[in-house]
C-alpha cells in the first residue's frame, strides 16, 4: 500500500515550458541533423519509436556532430569500472541502482572535472505508476551560484618536487590536475583521504562552482554537476518539494522518514542554503516509454527521475553520456 503525497501549499516556482521541447515521431534520413539543430537552440529532443539498435547509431552520429565521438567512446569504455554500472550495447548503459521508492534528485552527471557535454536517454520499458524524467533547465544568471559549493579532490604537496608519473598517477587515480588543485585558502576542507604519492596530502573539499564550456552552445555554462546537486541537503530537500507540489511524490504508508526516498542521501555533507527554485528557469516532465530516446545538454539541463510503487510495473532505461 502506498500514497501519493499532496501538498497544495508548497508553490513551486520553476514553470513547465513544453516548448522547450522539440519532438520527433519518426527515425528517418535528417533526424540527427534536426536533433543537433535544436541541441544548438538549448532545445531537449525526444525521439519515438526507436530500436535500442538505432539509439546507438543516433547517439553516435549526434556526438560526432559535435567532435564529442571519441569523448562518447570514452565514457562507454567506464561503465562498468567502478561497479555501479553495465554497459548495454556499444554506448548505453544501465542507470545507477536505487532501492523501492527512491527518486534521482535533479543533477547534471558528471564533475567540472569529467566536463559531460551530452546526455541521452533511452527507454526500454516503463509500465510503471511514476518513473518520470523531469528535467530543468539550469538559470545560468541565478545568484544561488555564489553559494553553491562543488565536492573534489585536492591535495598539499608542500616543498616535494613531483615527477610527471606521479602528477599523472594523481590525475589518473583522484582526477587531481597540477597545479590547478592545489588546496586554495577559500576551500572548505570536509575530510581527508589515501594517497598514492608519498609526501602528498589528498582532501576532499568545497570549493566554488567554476563555468565550463559548452561545445553544444559555443559558451561558458554553469553545470549542476552530480558533485553539487548530491552533496548538499537543500538539493534532495528542493527535489523532494518539486515532486510534491507536482504531486508526483510516492511513499509506503509505514514512512515518516521521508529522506529515505533520497537516492543520493547518504552521500550529503552540508547545507548551501541555496534557493533550489532560482537555479532553474523551466522545466520537463515527461515519463518515457518503450522506444523514448531523449537527447540534452549535459551542461544547460539537469535530469531526474520521480519515485514509483515498486509493484506497479517495470521500469528500465538506459544512458549515454559524451
Amino acid at each position: 500500500m502506498n500514497t501519493v503525497i499532496e501538498s497544495p501549499e508548497v508553490i513551486h516556482s520553476v514553470p513547465e515550458d513544453t516548448a522547450r521541447l522539440t519532438v520527433v515521431d519518426e527515425y528517418v534520413a535528417g533526424t540527427v541533423e534536426q536533433i543537433v539543430r535544436a541541441l544548438k537552440n538549448d532545445q531537449v529532443v525526444l525521439v519515438r519509436g526507436v530500436t535500442q539498435k538505432n539509439a546507438d547509431d543516433i547517439m553516435f552520429d549526434v556526438a560526432r556532430s559535435f567532435g564529442l565521438d571519441h569523448k562518447l567512446e570514452v565514457e562507454a569504455g567506464f561503465a562498468s569500472v567502478k561497479g555501479h554500472r553495465e554497459n548495454v550495447g556499444k554506448y548505453f548503459m544501465t542507470v545507477n541502482k536505487r532501492d523501492d521508492y527512491h527518486f534521482i534528485p535533479a543533477h547534471c552527471e558528471g564533475s567540472s572535472r569529467m566536463r559531460m557535454q551530452l546526455a541521452s536517454f533511452y527507454a526500454v520499458e516503463n509500465t510503471t505508476d511514476g518513473g518520470a524524467s523531469i528535467l530543468l533547465n539550469i538559470n545560468a544568471e541565478s545568484a544561488e551560484w555564489g553559494v553553491l559549493r562543488e565536492l573534489v579532490k585536492k591535495c598539499k604537496v608542500g616543498s616535494k618536487k613531483l615527477s610527471p608519473f606521479e602528477i599523472m598517477k594523481l590525475k589518473m587515480m583522484h582526477g587531481i590536475e597540477l597545479p590547478g588543485d592545489l588546496i586554495a585558502e577559500q576551500d572548505v576542507i570536509i575530510s581527508e583521504g589515501g594517497s598514492p604519492v608519498d609526501g602528498v596530502n589528498i582532501f576532499n573539499v568545497l570549493e566554488q562552482p567554476k563555468k565550463v564550456y559548452s561545445v553544444i552552445l559555443e559558451r561558458d555554462c554553469y553545470a549542476y554537476w552530480d558533485t553539487i546537486a548530491s552533496y548538499d541537503f537543500d538539493s534532495g530537500e528542493g527535489y523532494l518539494d518539486l515532486l510534491r507540489s507536482l504531486h508526483m511524490l510516492k511513499i509506503p504508508d509505514d514512512m515518516r522518514d521521508f529522506t529515505a526516498l533520497d537516492n543520493a542521501y547518504a552521500r550529503r555533507v552540508w547545507k548551501s542554503g541555496a534557493n533550489y527554485n532560482s537555479l532553474f528557469t523551466s522545466k520537463i516532465t515527461q515519463k518515457l516509454m518503450a522506444g523514448d530516446l531523449v537527447f540534452l545538454n549535459n551542461l544547460s539541463w539537469a535530469h531526474s527521475t520521480s519515485n514509483w510503487s515498486p509493484e506497479s510495473g517495470r521500469r528500465k532505461v538506459l544512458a549515454a553520456f559524451a
